[in-house]
């Protein structure tokens, strides 16, 4: 025989929902704010959001129609949710980087050193120049890092072997940060 609610529980139930509904107000308020700034920002990690959501429930909803095992739901769930944000992490990482080494020294050099240049390949000289000296830095950086490791292996004092490379990084990064405020944000001719 079923229970039936007597008049004592119901206010005891809506108590109890009445304490989780507003024990959740800062959470919702924070996905309402969550979700506005998205929309305003980024339209695509919002409608990734939205996609991946829907994927996840109509997997639940099959999975429970065909009476597929808890762990297999997860699973499919898992994956799919991760398709999709992988595609979003992909046309995030297609985008040139602006971060880059050097990115305001190669600005300021191809506004300035090709001005009043005839040739069109004065700015492709200049960005050739500094690709090399990040490809030289960024190999440095691996053949250094691979002394450190090998160092570590051999039971040797490492931190001697890290020293130098550490030091150059050190300074490539202070002259990276003293060339932005030399040289400014590399638009030549405005204050």
């Amino acid at each position: 025989m079923p229970l039936r609610h007597t008049q004592r529980e119901t206010p005891y139930q809506l108590k109890y929902l009445l304490t989780h509904l507003l024990a959740s107000v800062p959470l919702l308020l924070a996905c309402a704010v969550f979700l506005t700034v998205i929309c305003l920002k980024s339209p695509i990690l919002l409608f990734c959001l939205m996609i991946g959501g829907i994927t996840v429930a109509v997997i639940q909803q099959v999975g429970q129609l065909i009476g597929l095992p808890k762990s297999w739901l997860i699973l499919l769930q898992t994956l799919a949710l991760s398709a999709i944000l992988s595609f979003l992490w992909i046309d995030y990482l297609s985008d040139p980087a602006a971060a880059q080494f050097f990115g305001k020294a190669e600005t300021f050099f191809k506004t300035n050193l090709t001005q009043n240049s005839q040739q069109e390949g004065a700015g492709a000289a200049v960005s050739l120049v500094f690709n090399v000296l990040r490809a030289l830095y960024l190999l440095y950086i691996a053949v250094a890092l691979i002394g450190v490791i090998n160092a570590v292996r051999k039971d040797e004092d490492w931190q001697v072997v890290a020293r130098t490379p550490l030091l150059v990084v050190i300074a490539v990064t202070v002259a990276d940060v003293l060339t932005g405020f030399i040289v400014g944000s590399g638009n030549s001719g405005s204050p």
